[in-house]
């Protein structure tokens, strides 16, 4: 089966401003899925899905998850809950850099990303600042970048200074299937509502001298 993905804007004129949604790797399926290495406790040491020179722990009884890499190095660090078979990322997660130095850290809920996220230089300094509201919608929980965004030059000068809203979108997925009986291909066409970032407002682009270069007003 293929599928296709067309997002149409409900509001005439905008564009869609799409940035890929955070995502911190999760190196883990299950614990028939993974080998386990040893156990103490709570605790648990798996081979990590994937890269499997990586190791992975489960701390069971704090429901909080480890990612290390051949080094013994802590790579990803983070609280999930468990509900049957599924493991949802729920709380503070954080990427390190193998120095050690924090990569990206911000918070999940039922691994959606929430509240304010910032992303770090290799050197330590910020590289940017961005935020993600949950949306509910007839039930259904979504999560959106809204808020303030921030983004810096290594030098810690600031690059780009702006602000997103969620823009309310129509989700059209066109699935091709094929018929059982006549063994034709038929197309089979759903809609859902989905929610992206759009710019809103005035935004700022800096140098890396500090100087305002332009302003757009969006």
């Amino acid at each position: 089966m293929v599928r296709l993905s067309l997002i149409v804007c409900l509001m005439f004129g905008s564009i869609c401003n799409l940035l890929a949604q955070v995502s911190i790797p999760f190196a883990f399926i299950s614990e028939d899925e993974n080998k386990l290495i040893r156990e103490n406790d709570s605790v648990k040491f798996f081979t990590a899905s994937g890269d499997t020179s990586n190791m992975v722990c489960i701390n069971e009884e704090a429901s909080y998850y480890k990612l290390y890499n051949k080094n013994l190095k802590l790579l990803i660090e983070g609280a999930y809950i468990l509900e049957g078979d599924k493991y949802w990322l729920d709380g503070k997660w954080t990427e390190h850099y193998e120095t050690g130095k924090v990569k990206i850290t911000g918070y999940y809920r039922r691994s959606k990303p929430v509240g304010t996220w910032q992303e770090f230089y290799p050197n330590g300094k910020i590289m940017d600042i961005y935020n993600y509201a949950i949306i509910v919608d007839n039930g259904e929980m979504a999560s959106c970048l809204s808020g303030s965004y921030q983004e810096y030059y290594q030098n810690g000068k600031l690059k780009i200074n702006g602000f997103y809203s969620a823009t309310l979108v129509q989700a059209i997925d066109t699935q091709i299937v094929v018929d059982p009986v006549t063994g034709n291909e038929k197309a089979v066409i759903t809609k859902h509502p989905d929610f992206h970032n759009t710019k809103t407002g005035p935004w700022e682009y800096y140098s890396e001298t500090g100087e305002l270069e332009k302003k757009v007003d969006y």
